[in-house]
């Protein structure tokens, strides 16, 4: 109240000579919800009671279109102040000129509100105009989640994934771009994102989380990276996150050749389906995954259901590209299973075996 009155007494000689004002009071940042955008404050410089309704036109800052219009029903307003509401001004009918802007919640981005109090007797008779800037941001930018700041991974083909930007609701059209690039000596992680050529990149991405294809040339041991995903609503940047760098354990006997194998993929059950031959002891799995992240027990077995090997591995939403190295009991020219169970207890397996040396096939 103490801020309407000290806008009030600014204002003061104008308001002697209009007969309405319209002062809007909109919260200065954040989530805006339709029903706050009739915040406002009428003031009357009349003696007499009126009858009077409102319009609003919601314009995009940057575009210029209009987005959004409505107009609200009669109402009375006697002479001096009337802070009004939703409430006092319903029902209001919307005419939503862009899909997004059907929701509870004004998209992310920059608008223009202009508002007009006309006469319940002269429709076309503007007692009072006023337009104002709302700027809505994100509360929360995107986070990066996987691979950690600064970890050492020993896969060369890895999996990034993030947490979006928050809260969601804000965002009707929600995409991603991902660039990773090397970081040279000297440099900081910020600076090799903005300067580097990126050693891939990608944009439009609609999941929360990415995996580096088998196409692209596999990243080198031994030197350091960094990532960076950028957030969009739309065609409009929402946020961005920091830069984490990871590095690539150093050439040694666990560097594979991705480029001689291929991925194997893990179907539901393993009845009936063909054997699948690889040329060493590093199997390449692509899995599918409907649950949410969790901790998956992988097991592999021999033809007579013995547990071969056992070990845990993180499972994302969405494509998983997974590699096990399989330890030096495994024979070459044997038929073995590798197993998953999901969260809902489903078994997904595969049928494989290690191509023997002298075999032509």
């Amino acid at each position: 109240m103490k801020k309407i009155i000290f806008i009030l007494c600014a204002a003061l000689p104008l308001l002697l000579k209009a007969q309405f004002t319209v002062n809007v009071q909109l919260p200065p940042a954040g989530m805006i919800q339709k029903e706050s955008l009739w915040n406002i404050v009428l003031v009357n410089n009349s003696s007499e009671m009126t009858d009077v309704s409102l319009s609003l036109n919601l314009q995009d800052a940057v575009t210029g279109q209009l987005v959004l219009a409505a107009v609200t029903r009669n109402f009375t307003t006697g002479k001096g102040i009337k802070v009004i509401n939703y409430r006092d001004v319903q029902p209001v009918l919307f005419n939503y000129l862009a899909s997004e802007l059907s929701g509870n919640f004004i998209p992310l981005g920059s608008y223009i509100a202009c508002y007009r109090v006309f006469k319940k007797e002269k429709a076309n008779e503007a007692l009072a105009d006023e337009c104002v800037r709302i700027n809505i941001n994100p509360l929360s930018p995107p986070l990066l989640n996987t691979p950690p700041d600064k970890s050492v991974l020993q896969t060369t083909y890895p999996q990034f994934s993030w947490i979006p930007p928050a809260p969601t609701e804000m965002f009707s059209n929600l995409s991603y771009d991902i660039s990773v690039v090397e970081v040279m000596e000297g440099q900081s992680a910020t600076q090799a994102i903005f300067n580097n050529i990126p050693v891939y990149a990608n944009s439009n991405i609609r999941n929360v989380f990415e995996n580096l294809p088998s196409s692209y040339s596999s990243l080198e041991p031994g030197k350091n990276y960094a990532w960076q995903v950028i957030a969009k609503n739309g065609f409009n940047y929402s946020g961005q996150t920091e830069v984490w760098t990871f590095t690539l354990g150093p050439p040694d006997s666990t560097k594979v050749k991705v480029t001689t194998s291929a991925y194997i993929l893990l179907n539901d059950n393993s009845d009936n389906a063909a054997v699948n031959y690889i040329n060493d002891k590093n199997l390449f799995i692509k899995y599918y995954s409907y649950s949410k992240e969790y901790e998956a027990t992988v097991k592999v077995k021999d033809a007579d259901g013995k547990v071969m090997q056992e070990l845990s591995q993180k499972i994302s939403y969405g494509d998983n590209f997974l590699l096990f190295k399989l330890n030096r009991h495994f024979e070459e020219g044997k038929v073995y299973t590798l197993e998953i169970t999901d969260l809902q207890g489903k078994s997904h397996s595969v049928p494989f075996s290690i191509r023997k040396t002298n075999s032509s096939n």
